[in-house]
């Protein structure tokens, strides 16, 4: 089955993302990463549908996995399907469930017709695959495979000794972040710790301080190698969100490198991350008590987060077979419709 999959199979995104990379790779996927992101919207979209229909038409696959957002692909996808006897695998990401931050409707009934249109959606948790079933989906829920980050693992060593801890915050100053709350938090720890934060923040400039502590450090766009360059010699990350059925993308990255995280308090990411990690409210004095539980004891949070690794590398092997059974049954639907 699995070389079945991977010989059938093309897994397509408009995007340069952690989870596409580790979860293609998961389950032995070739994947496609379109990347026009830095040009216009109108000229992105129609480039990255014209290369898309090449590779469909080129490849004919029986399996096209594609990432939402974006829902034009997602919708593309569709298009697609319709034409042929491909089975359409959507990996939704949030917002390819519940719409964008702004709370967009369009964008929202858009990504309900795809759930609905599309063979199977893959989430990472059973708060969404209930959210999916309950609209007409069927969802596989695949929490995000550890990232694989063994070819930086140099970085570490190279690493000198720092009188401070390091914290690598890793976000992306978007809407369901609570960035001004941990920047507020991180200004209270100036004398003993350095807080990087990586992202483009230049997107939400208008709402930083105009002046921040020296301790703060705004990463901007940083490219993968300068990226694991901070979180290999970070001391421990912070990755948050307000959304309460999101599994962060920074909580795999650190458990993955074995270091302890903070995350945001809510069920899924605790039944999840169960050891190595320091959950709190979004509030700046939660965040601040938090960094507080963590500075004290990261060394043994640390030991957690390399067990939690051992254990969810474990999962993923018992797991990998359910997976691909649930999509082979999908291709077996499909043929007896």
């Amino acid at each position: 089955m699995e070389d079945n999959l991977k010989d059938q199979s093309v897994w397509i995104t408009w995007e340069r993302q952690t989870r596409n990379r580790s979860a293609s790779s998961y389950l032995d996927i070739p994947l496609f990463e379109i990347d026009h992101s830095r040009s216009t919207r109108i000229y992105r979209y129609f480039i990255c549908s014209l290369k898309t229909v090449s590779i469909f038409f080129k490849k004919r696959p029986r399996f096209l996995f594609v990432q939402n957002p974006s829902v034009v692909l997602g919708v593309l996808a569709i298009f697609l399907k319709s034409l042929s006897r491909t089975t359409v695998i959507v990996d939704a990401h949030n917002s390819g469930i519940h719409g964008p931050e702004n709370g967009n409707s369009l964008i929202t009934k858009i990504n309900k017709f795809i759930i609905k249109k599309a063979d199977a959606v893959i989430v990472t948790n059973s708060h969404l695959a209930s959210y999916v079933y309950s609209i007409g989906g069927t969802p596989i829920v695949l929490p995000d495979p550890l990232p694989q980050l063994s070819t930086c693992l140099n970085f570490e060593a190279g690493f000198a000794n720092h009188n401070k801890l390091k914290v690598l915050c890793i976000t992306s100053w978007s809407m369901d972040e609570p960035f001004l709350n941990l920047l507020e938090a991180a200004s209270n720890f100036k004398q003993d710790i350095d807080f990087y934060f990586s992202g483009n923040y230049r997107k939400v400039k208008d709402e930083i301080p105009k002046t921040l502590q020296d301790n703060i450090k705004l990463l901007g766009f940083i490219d993968e190698k300068d990226f694991f360059h901070h979180l290999y010699t970070s001391d421990f990350c912070i990755d948050l969100t307000d959304r309460s059925d999101c599994m962060v993308c920074g909580a795999y990255e650190s458990i993955s490198a074995e270091k302890p995280i903070i995350l945001s308090n809510t069920d899924v990411q605790k039944h999840y991350f169960s050891k190595g990690a320091v959950f709190c409210d979004n509030t700046s004095i939660g965040i601040s008590n938090a960094i507080k539980i963590m500075a004290a004891n990261h060394k043994q949070l640390k030991k957690e987060a390399e067990a939690l690794r051992s254990e969810i590398l474990q999962r993923e092997e018992n797991n990998k077979s359910i997976i691909l059974r649930q999509i082979k049954n999908l291709k077996s639907k499909k043929s007896h419709n």
